[in-house]
């Protein structure tokens, strides 16, 4: 008997969302638009996605996962700031500035093999 989960139907969605973003990435760009503008703006997007993810996992279970919104904090972060370097690349400035962290914060900087590894996840 198969049940109607509109929860998995919307994380599916999602999921093929990304997916075709993965897949199709710049070719997804309009013509005549500006790369670094239509990257930033997805960017920002990607990051309140990172966010919003972190928040569904509570929401979804009803219980505390600070685990979890840690790494989409964090995800999140990082994806700001490689946004943030892309806009002052393209402002004919160093991708870093003196003092920024060039460290991703070490969960995100971790391949995804080694993040499994740690949170007990087989690869797939």
């Amino acid at each position: 008997m198969t049940v109607e989960n509109t929860g998995v139907a919307l994380a599916r969605q999602a999921s093929d969302a990304l997916r075709r973003l993965d897949d199709q990435g710049r070719a997804l760009r309009p013509d005549g638009v500006d790369h670094f503008t239509w990257s930033a703006d997805v960017l920002d997007e990607l990051a309140r996605l990172a966010e919003t993810v972190g928040r569904a996992v509570e929401h979804v279970t009803g219980e505390s996962s600070p685990a979890a919104e840690a790494h989409a904090q964090a995800l999140a972060t990082a994806i700001v700031a490689h946004r943030n370097s892309l806009l002052r690349h393209r402002d004919g400035e160093r991708p870093f500035r003196p003092g920024d962290d060039r460290e991703l914060p070490s969960d995100i900087a971790r391949s995804p093999r080694e993040r499994n590894r740690l949170v007990g996840v087989q690869a797939r």
